[in-house]
């Protein structure tokens, strides 16, 4: 039976197919999906696993607040039970690299230099989240 749910991994597959364009709107477009599968994929596990570290963090990432982004990462960073081998970190670490090139090809109308490099370096570090995620489990 299929879930209602959507799988955050649809959009590290969409950016996947993205990864030869030349196309620069597809790439920008690209590096954000991999951000965002990356980012809820690990919001969803703090939720599901209900790791939180003390009520206000939980209140937050339970909220659509934008303040969830920070909250998630610094979940990871400072979980106990997240930072078995340092997985928490690191995965705290990858998502605060990513989170950078997201806001900049959203937000900087100047093109980065070098983006297939950068779009590269987007997928390896969303990946290394998701193996890393899937360790904790």
């Amino acid at each position: 039976m299929k879930s209602d749910n959507f799988d955050w991994h649809e959009y590290y597959e969409l950016a996947n197919s993205f990864l030869n364009e030349e196309d620069i709107a597809k790439l920008r477009t690209g590096m954000g999906r991999y951000y965002y599968s990356s980012f809820l994929e690990s919001r969803d596990f703090i939720l599901e696993n209900n790791i939180f570290l003390n009520p206000f963090n939980e209140k937050i990432m339970k909220s659509t607040s934008g303040r969830v982004h920070q909250e998630t990462r610094f979940t990871f960073k400072n979980h106990p039970d997240l930072n078995r081998n340092n997985s928490g970190a690191k995965i705290a670490q990858n998502l605060n690299v990513l989170r950078k090139y997201r806001n900049m090809v959203d937000y900087d109308s100047k093109n980065p230099e070098n983006i297939k490099h950068a779009y590269a370096r987007c997928q390896m570090k969303s990946e290394k989240i998701f193996n890393l995620l899937d360790e904790l489990n």
